[in-house]
């Protein structure tokens, strides 16, 4: 799977850097063999899945890098194209305002590159990887999936209309099981997003407790206990007992925000008090 690389902003963006000669083609070729690269990833990561849903995530993550790498290259290739290089326009009345602006808008650019690797690590640890509901990228694949589901299921419904018409074998029907476990699939991949959406989209919780603040921080998914100081031992004991982990990034303790997360953050409130 190839996206689009935009050779005329590739090649300007090298003729404001470069004396020598643009190579035709070359952004696009430099793209695909990277790409091509991820897909021999994808093919070993396929072989090591044990589940049909492993497999479809490998392949969801592998689009989600080709497409993040393109768009990270064009944009490197469009800010190249705002202000040509010292080399190229000389030290005379050179736009310094506008290099720094331009390096600016390559340094924000940096993220899209991060984020075309990052979709490249989940591909690589898929296979041993499950879809957690604290996993950013989980909603995206959910729906992604779902669209998948809703489309195949449309047309076994299509199938089936046009047996009953024609009475042909040039269709054949899908059995009514059928049918039905693909629409149990997408019953239960709604309610995973709907459950999933409505706790991203609450807002941050957060209670005060003798020494201790209690929050449910929807933004990365967790249940967090922030203490005003250093737990216990029989406290941090408390804490692992229920499933929680330190997160030194966070300064807190947390575990995924769910129902079950909620009540054990209660029981080490309770426990504590």
């Amino acid at each position: 799977m190839y996206y689009e690389i935009n050779e005329a902003a590739a090649r300007l963006a090298h003729d404001n850097m470069s004396m020598r000669d643009y190579i035709p083609n070359s952004a696009t070729s430099e793209y695909r063999a990277a790409v091509d690269r991820a897909a021999a990833v994808l093919e070993e990561v396929k072989a090591k899945c044990k589940t049909q849903a492993q497999r479809e995530r490998a392949e969801h993550y592998f689009d989600r890098y080709a497409k993040k790498l393109a768009q990270a290259i064009n944009q490197e290739n469009a800010i190249g194209t705002r202000c040509p290089s010292v080399l190229i326009a000389g030290a005379s009345n050179f736009p310094v305002r506008k290099k720094e602006k331009q390096v600016a808008a390559w340094e924000a650019n940096r993220a899209n590159f991060e984020k075309a690797d990052h979709y490249l690590h989940l591909l690589k640890t898929v296979h041993i990887q499950g879809v957690k509901s604290s996993d950013p990228e989980a909603l995206e694949y959910l729906q992604a999936k779902l669209a998948r589901l809703e489309a195949a299921h449309a047309e076994m419904k299509q199938a089936n209309a046009y047996y009953r018409k024609h009475k042909t074998l040039d269709v054949c029907p899908y059995p009514a099981y059928a049918l039905q476990n693909s629409n149990a699939n997408i019953k239960r991949i709604r309610q995973r997003i709907a459950s999933l959406q409505a706790a991203k989209a609450s807002p941050t919780q957060e209670e005060q407790h003798n020494g201790c603040t209690y929050l449910e921080n929807s933004d990365i998914m967790r249940v967090q206990l922030v203490f005003d100081s250093k737990p216990s031992e029989d406290t941090r004991a408390l804490l692992k007992a229920n499933g929680f982990h330190w997160s030194p990034s966070q300064s807190a303790w947390q575990r995924q925000l769910t129902e079950n997360g909620k009540a054990a953050a209660r029981r080490v409130l309770e426990s504590m008090a």
